[in-house]
């Protein structure tokens, strides 16, 4: 009679490969409708993270000392705090997922802090910029300028990341009803916010020269072939139409930065700029109203309640003595 044995759990069958893992993590968020953007940010940074721990490297490798010693090798690179919080976030997104008690590839779970910095003033156009770029081409000027001018009107008016323009069709925009709608947004949350009169005339023009006997459905900033435009093909658009103005700055995203600040300087309600740049929660729009704060200081005491109220007390007060 032979020995009876029993089956035992291999001890390195959760010992996962990185790349795996990743690989999993990535069909997941796939799965779950996360924007390309963020695969792709997710995708970038976790190559950075591969390129530092090695190929062939499992969880079981990864403990808070080897994030750590990639901190200290990025900086020692030349590379921003706030370039290695992005890497950290992508990354710290991932990791978090391998550490969940229902998979455990990394264990035990540690914690990953983001650096801690000075804050970079985010970067926006001066008004005589914005006017430079917001001037109308000229009766013969290409598609493309044509396009742009449209872009930089509507991101001043809403606000509106480069994807979110990308991906706007022209039965989106509502002329009736002044409200434009929002399919497609990076939170995946449709939106619908107002046309304002400004944005109304140029888009009116824009589609009367260019997109009249366009397909409804079709995208209302499409490229020259009538097909949508991408993301980098407008940032590339939009940095020669800038350099074409005189304009040194050329970020797109720059615009949006440029809309919020307008909206707090000019008291605009936070939690409508929230709604407006799309912002899930208070957090992020409270960080443009914190960087900007130097600029609500203009005109301050004329709508500070309590400034206005000592003068109300003033005023009646010489009431009361001249009567």
């Amino acid at each position: 009679m032979g020995i009876k044995r029993t089956i035992k759990r291999n001890a390195a069958a959760d010992d996962i490969l990185l790349e795996d893992a990743f690989a999993e993590f990535i069909a997941e968020k796939e799965a779950h409708n996360l924007s390309a953007a963020t695969i792709h940010s997710y995708e970038a940074s976790f190559q950075k993270f591969k390129g530092f721990m090695g190929d062939n490297n499992t969880g079981s490798t990864v403990e808070i000392a080897s994030i750590y010693k990639w901190i200290a090798i990025m900086k020692q690179d030349g590379i921003k705090h706030v370039s290695i919080n992005h890497y950290l976030r992508d990354v710290r997104a991932f990791l978090y997922w391998c550490m969940d008690a229902d998979r455990a590839y990394i264990s035990p779970p540690f914690k990953i802090e983001l650096l801690k910095g000075q804050e970079e003033v985010l970067k926006t156009y001066t008004e005589e910029e914005q006017e430079a770029l917001i001037e109308k081409p000229r009766r013969n000027a290409s598609f493309a300028e044509w396009r742009t001018w449209a872009i930089v009107n509507w991101v001043l008016a809403t606000g509106n990341r480069a994807s979110t323009v990308c991906n706007v069709r022209i039965q989106d925009v509502q002329f009736g009803r002044r409200e434009i709608i929002l399919e497609q947004t990076k939170n995946k949350k449709a939106q619908i916010i107002p046309l304002s009169s400004s944005l109304e005339t140029v888009l009116k023009e824009y589609i009367r020269v260019w997109r009249k006997d366009a397909n409804p459905n079709a995208f209302l900033f499409c490229n020259v072939g009538e097909e949508q435009l991408t993301t980098n093909a407008l940032r590339l658009s939009f940095a020669k139409y800038c350099k074409d103005r005189g304009v040194e700055k050329t970020s797109i995203h720059g615009l949006r930065h440029t809309f919020a600040k307008g909206w707090i300087k000019n008291n605009g309600n936070t939690f409508a700029l929230q709604k407006m740049l799309g912002h899930s929660t208070l957090d992020m729009t409270r960080k443009y109203v914190n960087l900007f704060n130097e600029d609500i200081k203009e005109g301050f005491d004329s709508y500070n309640p309590l400034d206005n109220l000592k003068k109300g007390a003033s005023r009646r007060k010489n009431v009361k003595r001249t009567g």
